[in-house]
């Protein structure tokens, strides 16, 4: 197994990859905070971007509405 380890190590080396060669500097519960942010912050961003877009749809369904003749948007009044 460890011939298999060298192995690898040294394709990997071959590519210019660096290989990481302790645990890391950074934490699980600090991966898992960061990752969660990022998260939250795309969840928001996506949020917005959907007000955006009902937004948008309401003008364009207002816009279409005025330019309705006016008997028909007596007839769409009434339908409602």
């Amino acid at each position: 197994m460890k011939d298999w380890i060298e192995r690898l190590d040294s394709i990997l080396q071959l590519n210019g990859r660096e290989l990481l060669a302790h645990a890391g500097k950074i934490s699980h519960q600090m991966a898992l905070d960061k990752s969660g942010a990022e998260y939250e912050k795309f969840k928001e961003e996506q949020r917005k971007l959907s007000i955006e877009d009902s937004l948008k749809e309401i003008e364009e369904d207002i816009k279409k509405l005025k330019e309705l003749p006016k008997n028909e948007q007596q007839f769409s009044k009434v339908n409602k």
